[in-house]
Formats: structure tokens, C-alpha cells, sequence
């Protein structure tokens, strides 16, 4: 695990809270909110929305995003960092918006784009073979007549093997060594257009730092680092904010500068592979992070800057800062969404006790980020951290059963998996409770009288927060258990920030019940972050 300083510091004075006109006691739990909290009144948003849980892609961009960007900017004017707290009685979710046509015209155009880039590729890849092995070549790929036979994988594979063999061929005829000038430059400008910028601009770094009391790099070489971080910035704005068909080929372009026609063609191959337009259908919670973004991808997730995998990415503090933390104070009655307010204040008084109970399925704790074994993997890790650091006794339940009913008493903290739409009723919340279970459709709704899933279930039997997808999500979307319970435990982080440092995904499907400024742990700090 990777823990980090807190973000900053939450404060009642960085929240825009946002409740709905039109839904009968969205208006007064909000008020109950800012003056329990002391939330400036101007930071108060009034939104138009439907009374329904579901909300159209065109009233979330042209009523909900207006008045919330404007309240947002002018806390930004202050120099302080916002964030949104949604109250009861705002949609849950964003429904799909698809323009098959757009899409339909992209896919003739990534196809077209990577048949073009496959045939230039081994085009220049056999060139370069050529010039640097006395005119012959001998990678069969480079032969092949039919380049749209060839997998893209199987042509990235020969060429960099090519790039290597040329890299090590340039140091042998450079002008530094005696080497012929006309040879080096023809090989030198091969590669460049084959891989771009990158390998010169680390080779003027290196040069840079090995030259030990020189006082500043060449004129030239300044230029070509400056130039090459500016576009590397605008790569990581790629990363974080995704394609649009509107976009690809301004990116393209910067990709091909950066990473040459071998990046373009990767480029050009992943878009194939995507399906784009799908998915589109998110959390309010989750679009709003993205509210001062332009044009970004809606189809599946985006990367959450806030990660903590991400914090020594260069450029990352540039998306964060472009990026809201966004939580929810929602319930089936405003009722309860009162008492959820009240026991987050009395339990920062007074402190959170009782138990964690941890509910694995004894799956073998190994597979890729998101599998089912790696996630199972998690909550044992958990468990071991919290049994060896943690001042809360703990219980891990390792079989492939959930807690049966009544087994879990005076509940503190909780985690498990995987019972689908059906609450089971294991737990004894204590007051201040927090937990999550992993469902497909844990937050689907929050108002069907008759409805058992988990995140209603949970706030209907006590808990303070809780978290859950609004649609079927993904297993890898759900926060990471390792990191989500030791931030809230140290007591240094507030529910939201401890929400978004261990949240993968934004632009996607889940949110997060209970008041954001909540520290459980805030005057008995239960676990020490250093050393994990």
C-alpha cells in the first residue's frame, strides 16, 4: 500500500452544496447541513432536476452543470478548492446519451487509420533494417505482402526490435567516434520519425545531468525539454480526460511528435478496439468530478487523478487541480438524512468503537488488478493490517458464505462480498457506522419502498456512510479496501478524501453516502499510516 499526506485540508468553507427545487425536503436537510456544519449560505446551489432518480444527458449539461461551475469558480477565486456535496433528492444517475452515427464514422475512420499506419510502420521499419545490415533484411514481417494480415502486436514486436539494433548501430557511427556524419544523420531522422522525440529529449537529460558544474543545459537543449514536458502534459490530459472522435486527430498528432508513427499506430489500434459510444450512463456524483473538463470521453471509466498510485505522475497535481471531489448526503426520507448529519458529529466527539468485520469468499488471493482473486486478496490484506496496527478488534469471515444473520454485533466498520440486491441482515450498526458491500446494484435506488439493496438497506438499519453503484459497475471500481479503511482509521482524512484516494474510476457508476467532512476517527486515531 501507498499512503499519502491528506489532499487538503476539507473545510466547511470548500463545499458547494447542491439540492433539488423541485423535491420536497431537498431544501430543508440541506439548510439542517450548512448550519450544522457551517456552510456559508452562499455556497448553496439550487439545481432544476426531476424527482425521479435518473436524469437525461442534455438536462444534466444544460441545468445542473451551469449553476454548479459558477458557484464552484468563485470559491476557486478565493484560493480555496471546492467540493460538491449532493443533497437528498438529486438524481442518481445520468442516463446513456448515443450518437451512433458519430460512432458508426469513427470506426470506418480508426480501421482506415490503422490499416495506413501498418503498412508506414513496417514500411520505415524495413528501411531502417536495411540501413543498418549492409542493405539486407531478414524480419519476415517486413516482407509480408498483405500488412492488414499482420497483428498489430506482432509488427510493434519486429519494430522495436529494429529500434534497438538501430540505437546500438548510431553509437557505433557517430561523428563523436569518427563515424561517417552522412550515415549517422540518414539513421538519426529514420528514428526520429519512427519513435518521436522521447529518446532525444531523455538523451539531453541524461547529458544535462552528467554535466556536473555546468551551469545551465544549451539554448537548444532547454528548448527541447521545455517543448517535450508541454506536450507531455497535454498526453496526461489525454490520460485522465480520454478520446473523443471529435479530438483523436489533434491528438494523434501530438502522440507522433512525442512517440513517432510506432505511437500513432498504437494509438490508432487501441481506438479500434474500443466501444466507444457504449456505456455511457453514469453517477451524477461521478460526471460532476469532471465538471470543468471539456469535451472528455463519456463511454466506460476514466482514471481518478486522486488515486494514490498516482502521486509521483508528473503532471498529476495539474489534473487534480481540474478535478472535483464530489460526495452525497442522500437517504430514503430526509429523516434519515438527518440522522446520518447528527451521528457524523456526535461520533467525532465522541469517537467510533466496536468491531470491523471483513467478509472474503477464500478465493486465492492472486489474478490482475480487478479480478476476483486480487480483490478477495485485498480484504485479507486488510484484515492482517488492521489486526497487527489497528486498535479495533476485527473478524474476517474467509469462506465462500456471507456473515449469516445476527452474527455481527456492535458493527463498526465493514466489508465484504457478494450477495446480489439482497441486504443480509448480519450487523448491530454502532452509531458513526461506515461500511461498503460489494453488489452490482448496490445504489441503484434509494426511494422504492420495497427495494433491498445494500446501500438503502444500510442507511434504513443505522450506518453514517456507505458506498455502491448506481448500474452495474465493475469489480475494479469499487474503492480498494487496503487503502479506503487505513485513511479513514489514521483519522488525518476526511470521508471524502479517503473516497477519492482509493476510488479508481470517475465519470463511471459509484457514489458515496454520508456527510464528507466526517472523520470517524478524529480525536482516537485507530491506525498509524507510517510504515505501510
Amino acid at each position: 500500500m501507498l499512503i499519502v499526506p491528506s489532499l487538503f485540508a476539507l473545510s466547511p468553507e470548500d463545499l458547494v452544496i447542491v439540492y433539488n427545487k423541485n423535491m420536497k425536503g431537498s431544501e430543508g436537510v440541506t439548510k439542517y447541513y450548512a448550519s450544522k456544519r457551517r456552510v456559508p449560505s452562499s455556497n448553496i446551489v439550487e439545481v432544476d432536476a426531476p424527482q425521479s432518480e435518473s436524469l437525461k444527458r442534455h438536462d444534466f449539461e444544460t441545468k445542473m452543470i451551469p449553476p454548479i461551475r459558477y458557484a464552484l469558480k468563485q470559491i476557486k477565486e478565493k484560493g480555496r478548492t471546492p467540493s460538491i456535496l449532493l443533497m437528498y433528492g438529486i438524481p442518481l444517475r445520468v442516463e446513456d446519451k448515443n450518437n451512433p452515427q458519430l460512432y458508426e464514422s469513427y470506426k470506418r475512420r480508426t480501421k482506415d487509420k490503422v490499416r495506413e499506419y501498418k503498412r508506414l510502420v513496417l514500411l520505415l521499419g524495413s528501411q531502417l533494417e536495411s540501413m543498418t545490415n549492409r542493405g539486407t533484411i531478414i524480419t519476415p514481417s517486413y516482407k509480408h505482402q498483405n500488412s492488414e494480415a499482420i497483428e498489430t502486436d506482432e509488427i510493434i514486436f519486429c519494430v522495436n526490435k529494429t529500434i534497438k539494433a538501430a540505437t546500438e548501430f548510431l553509437a557505433t557511427v557517430s561523428p563523436d567516434v569518427g563515424g561517417d556524419l552522412n550515415t549517422y544523420s540518414k539513421v538519426a531522422s529514420l528514428l526520429f520519425r519512427m519513435v518521436g522525440m522521447a529518446p532525444l529529449v531523455n538523451n539531453t537529460k541524461e547529458r544535462v545531468s552528467s554535466e556536473s558544474g555546468e551551469a545551465a543545459p544549451e539554448p537548444l537543449q532547454n528548448d527541447v525539454v521545455q517543448f517535450s514536458e508541454i506536450l507531455n502534459w497535454q498526453l496526461v490530459d489525454m490520460s485522465f480526460r480520454g478520446f473523443t472522435p471529435e479530438k483523436a486527430l489533434e491528438w494523434s498528432t501530438i502522440i507522433r511528435v512525442v512517440n513517432g508513427v510506432v505511437g500513432e499506430l498504437i494509438f490508432w489500434d487501441a481506438q479500434q478496439k474500443k466501444a466507444l459510444g457504449e456505456l455511457t450512463s453514469s453517477s451524477v456524483d461521478s460526471e460532476l468530478t469532471l465538471v470543468f473538463a471539456e469535451n472528455y470521453q463519456l463511454s466506460s471509466w476514466l482514471p481518478n487523478p486522486f488515486l494514490t498510485k498516482y502521486d509521483n505522475l508528473p503532471g498529476v497535481e495539474w489534473m487534480r487541480e481540474k478535478t472535483i471531489m464530489v460526495g452525497r448526503l442522500d437517504a430514503p426520507t430526509p429523516d434519515m438524512v438527518k440522522r446520518m448529519i447528527d451521528d457524523a458529529i456526535k461520533t467525532e466527539e465522541t469517537g467510533l468503537f466496536g468491531t470491523f468485520y471483513i467478509d472474503a469468499r477464500g478465493l486465492p488471493g492472486s489474478g490482475d488488478t480487478g479480478s476476483q482473486g486480487n480483490f478477495d486478496g485485498q480484504l485479507r490484506n486488510l484484515y492482517t493490517v488492521v489486526k497487527e496496527k489497528g486498535c479495533l478488534p476485527v473478524v474476517l469471515d474467509d469462506s465462500s458464505e456471507l456473515f449469516p444473520e445476527g452474527s455481527c454485533p456492535n458493527a463498526a466498520l465493514y466489508v465484504g462480498w457478494h450477495s446480489e440486491g439482497k441486504y443480509v441482515d448480519s450487523f448491530g450498526w454502532e452509531t458513526g457506522a461506515v461500511g461498503f458491500h460489494v453488489a452490482d446494484t448496490g445504489a441503484n435506488t434509494l426511494r422504492l419502498q420495497q427495494s433491498e439493496v445494500w446501500c438503502k438497506r444500510m442507511v434504513e438499519e443505522g450506518v453514517t456512510a456507505t458506498i455502491g453503484a448506481v448500474e452495474e459497475p465493475h469489480l475494479s471500481s469499487f474503492p480498494l479496501p487496503e487503502i479506503f479503511f487505513p485513511l479513514l482509521m489514521s483519522g488525518e482524512f476526511s470521508l471524502l478524501e479517503a473516497y477519492f484516494k482509493s476510488v479508481p474510476y470517475l465519470s463511471w457508476r459509484q457514489v458515496l453516502l454520508g456527510d464528507p467532512l466526517y472523520r470517524p476517527f478524529k480525536n482516537n486515531p485507530c491506525l498509524e499510516l507510517s510504515g505501510l
